[in-house]
């Protein structure tokens, strides 16, 4: 497991709550970037717009995920990358960012990711001969 404490950590609808308690007239706009559905890599930005009739953005932010990576990315790989984007975007724009921008979700991609990395059973080999294997996401 990685060498962190999520509790530490703020969960982005802390930030979106704080976003639009602040300005209740603003907007988040998502957009899928790039959507790769053979290899389910998908990158996702975010705007956040402190009106609602802003042309540009007052922040942005992205994220990618993986799909099949943990659990929750199963099915929900590209929800799960929105809402990350739009932690970040909201971070970037100064809300709860007290711990750091990174939020309690990236921090759980994070960990996901550690763990899918460490090697698997036979006696430490990781399935591929002890060979690194990376995936190709694009």
């Amino acid at each position: 497991m990685a060498n962190f404490d999520l509790s530490k950590y703020i969960p982005v609808h802390a930030r979106i709550a704080e976003f639009y308690e602040k300005y209740p007239d603003g907007r988040i706009v998502t957009e899928i970037i790039r959507l790769n559905e053979d290899s389910g890599f998908v990158c996702i930005k975010a705007g956040a717009y402190r009106n609602r009739d802003d042309a540009e953005p007052s922040s942005t932010g992205h994220a990618f995920e993986i799909r099949g990576q943990g659990y929750v990315n199963t099915t929900s790989f590209i929800e799960n990358g929105e809402t990350s984007a739009v932690g970040r975007a909201l971070a970037n724009l100064g809300f709860k960012i007290d711990n750091g921008i990174a939020s309690r979700e990236e921090m759980q991609k994070v960990e996901r990711m550690t763990e899918a990395a460490k090697p698997t059973g036979n006696n430490g080999r990781n399935g591929y001969n002890g060979r690194l294997v990376t995936q190709s996401v694009s």
